[in-house]
């Protein structure tokens, strides 16, 4: 069993903990901070999760990306395409995800813009992110979560 199972499980309670903290909060400022502290750890538990599929195939070299362990193992598992093809549909809650993480790298004036064209057929991108009391980063978290156990339930059954 890969140690990367109990880290990758570790990160999602983790960010679980600080989304009900979130929920409970009231003022702005602290909703704020544990929003973000959740997509992090999210984030934490998504990279987590990409080294156990490269213990699955006997990659044991640290990865930053999706397409950075596919580009490196030498036998690309259907989880992996699952995965890909997640992060590929600008429209999927992975490829959101992965973007909103992205996006809390940069102050917003200071972030990067794409060129008309490039990357979204020249249509404008509107952030899906919403000002109410329910977290997007929730969303996500049972997303993941899902996908997770799902394929680590298809791997014991195989």
């Amino acid at each position: 069993m890969s140690q990367w199972i109990g880290f990758t499980n570790k990160k999602l309670y983790q960010s679980r903990l600080l989304l009900s903290e979130f929920a409970q909060c009231e003022q702005k400022a602290l909703m704020s901070a544990l929003e973000e502290s959740a997509l992090y750890q999210l984030h934490d538990a998504w990279l987590s999760y990409l080294q156990e599929l490269g213990d699955m195939v006997a990659y044991r070299q640290p990865v930053q990306s999706l397409q950075e362990l596919v580009g490196q193992v030498n036998l690309i598992t259907g989880e992996m395409r699952e995965l890909m093809q997640l992060q590929d549909n600008a429209f999927s809650w992975l490829s959101q995800m992965l973007k909103a993480v992205e996006d809390l790298r940069y102050p917003d004036a200071a972030r990067p813009v794409q060129q008309a064209g490039a990357q979204n057929g020249g249509v404008q991108t509107i952030s899906l992110v919403q000002e109410t009391t329910e977290s997007q980063v929730a969303a996500w978290w049972q997303a993941l979560s899902a996908l997770i156990d799902t394929q680590r339930e298809n791997r014991q059954e195989s």
